[in-house]
């Protein structure tokens, strides 16, 4: 079965793999599940769990402990009936949040040169690339980054396939002399740009690249981008999807970029530095 049509439903790398090893085994254990699946057994009842949760799985009462597929038709069915229920509500609440963006956005404090980017349902190629190095080429001194719990790997594939491409873009910001300064939890940024530095042969470029570049480590809510303290990105995450980005909201407002600021430095002092050797 295509992994994209698993995904579409909502499920990630290792929730397909044991859905679809019960679909073609129908009953095992936890055990053989996890050898057949190649989930980490670690991570097979979490991910049990949730297939359970969605109605995809159901556990036998037997000793040792089974688990079964249940029938797609019925699951299918009533994951459709499940999410059409949660979709409206998320829509009512999209629709709510929306009027109270605008209402905050007529008050006196309200950032002025507000600009909102959606993005296509699917970039193509190299356009994503080109998208973030058009938006990296007009910043003159530095950029401060907020890498928020849900980059962590595995939660989004988006996110997951977006990050090489961040990496790529941040370390040649550095190359150019911009300070890069980022605050991650834990996401696949971290070893995408560890491994680009240590691929550098010259030492001298090395250094140079590490001498604008500083990542610490913070695990946080927060999901945020300042360019040279004048601009903010605020990402708009997906209320449907949840875990994917709609687009980003952009502000031009100095006056209401240092609030923001002034967030970040109180964050980078709680981080820990990540060593990239």
């Amino acid at each position: 079965m295509d992994d994209k049509l698993l995904a579409n439903i909502g499920l990630n790398k290792y929730e397909s793999s044991v859905y679809w090893t019960l679909l073609k085994k129908r009953e095992l254990e936890a055990s053989k599940l996890s050898q057949l699946s190649r989930v980490p057994i670690g991570k097979i009842y979490e991910i049990l769990k949730d297939l359970n949760k969605y109605g995809l799985v159901e556990i036998q009462p037997s000793r040792p402990r089974k688990y079964r597929a249940v029938d797609p038709k019925i699951a299918f069915e009533l994951m459709y009936k499940r999410r059409e229920e949660e979709a409206l509500n998320e829509l009512k609440l999209l629709r709510e949040t929306f009027a109270e963006i605008e209402r905050q956005l007529s008050n006196g404090d309200s950032p002025k040169h507000v600009e909102t980017i959606f993005w296509p349902d699917k970039f193509h190629d190299n356009e994503l690339e080109e998208t973030v190095n058009s938006f990296f080429e007009d910043i003159e001194h530095d950029i401060c980054v907020v890498t928020p719990l849900k980059y962590k790997p595995g939660v989004s594939e988006q996110y997951d396939d977006s990050m090489s491409i961040f990496s790529k873009a941040y370390l040649n910001l550095a190359q150019r002399g911009i300070h890069v300064k980022i605050l991650d939890s834990h996401s696949q940024l971290l070893p995408s740009i560890k491994e680009l530095i240590n691929s550098i042969e010259d030492e001298s470029v090395k250094s140079n690249v590490q001498k604008f570049m500083e990542i610490r480590i913070l695990e946080t809510e927060h999901d945020f981008v300042i360019f040279d303290s004048k601009t903010i990105f605020l990402d708009i995450e997906d209320q449907i999807n949840t875990g994917t980005s709609l687009g980003m909201t952009q502000i031009h407002d100095e006056s209401y970029t240092k609030r923001f600021k002034a967030k970040f430095d109180d964050l980078w002092t709680k981080g820990k530095r990540f060593n990239f050797k």
